[in-house]
């Protein structure tokens, strides 16, 4: 079975992603276990519909159903969810706001069983899940939304378990929503992205992943791979290591 850690930038659901996911699916017999977790969008209204949206995509358009398992807040039963995440082989979850996934996943314990399940199968996440498996967590919605001050939250890490890459993860990272204002860098700007650098340890690098983009990790080679339509940029101490689409390599040397 295969064994893989897979960060999206976003496209998660797009046309260009349908390849990706049937070749990190290929891995898998048609008995396994593939789940969403709903989280990170789960405060949301339209949640059912998003939920909806995933499952459809994965079911017609990739050819590999999933079931749902629902952990939308704390007051859900999420014991139940930790069950069926230990049962799980291929686990996907995606867009919505790093920050709650962070908090509900820290306090239900989910990042321990994530780190269980890559011992076995394979992690995808997308957008905010995949943001909260770095180091350090950008608090989009608070900084880009409220104006909080650029500040880093501590992030789950299984990024660096999975792969021995100390590095925070960025998604959407060449976003250009903005028109006229910065979104880069999932919409914090270069300006606050700036301060955010400074404010990481030396040692801690950034992993930006672009839109529409993913990297996946296999952990039995040791090897990754850069999907999509735009580039991953590895960088730590103000250097940038630019990774296009089809860019392979061994995971030790990404930095």
């Amino acid at each position: 079975m295969a064994r893989k850690l897979v960060l999206m930038g976003s496209g998660e659901n797009s046309p260009a992603m349908v390849t990706p996911h049937q070749n990190i699916l290929k891995g898998f017999n048609k008995d396994a276990k593939r789940i969403n977790l709903d989280t990170p969008y789960g405060f949301q209204e339209n949640a059912d519909e998003l939920t909806a949206r995933i499952l459809g995509y994965f079911e017609k358009n990739v050819g590999s159903p999933i079931e749902d398992i629902k952990l939308r807040n704390l007051k859900d039963d999420y014991k139940e969810a930790l069950n069926q995440i230990d049962k799980a082989d291929w686990i996907f979850s995606g867009p919505g706001s790093p920050t709650y996934a962070l908090r509900v996943w820290s306090e239900s314990g989910v990042g321990e069983k994530l780190k269980s399940l890559l011992n076995r199968g394979s992690v995808v996440m997308a957008s905010a899940a995949a943001m909260t498996l770095g180091s350090e967590v950008v608090p989009v919605y608070e900084m880009y939304k409220v104006g909080a001050d650029p500040h880093w939250l501590k992030g789950l890490n299984l990024l660096e378990y999975a792969t021995g890459i100390n590095a925070t993860v960025i998604a959407h990272y060449n976003n250009n929503q903005g028109g006229t204002h910065d979104t880069r860098f999932c919409f914090v700007g270069g300006k606050r992205m700036a301060i955010l650098e400074d404010l990481l340890p030396a040692e801690t690098g950034i992993l930006g992943i672009d839109e529409h983009t993913g990297i996946s990790f296999d952990l039995e080679s040791g090897n990754f791979e850069v999907f999509g339509k735009g580039s991953v940029t590895a960088r730590r101490k103000g250097v940038d290591r630019g990774y296009p689409s089809k860019s392979t390599g061994r995971t030790s040397e990404l930095f």
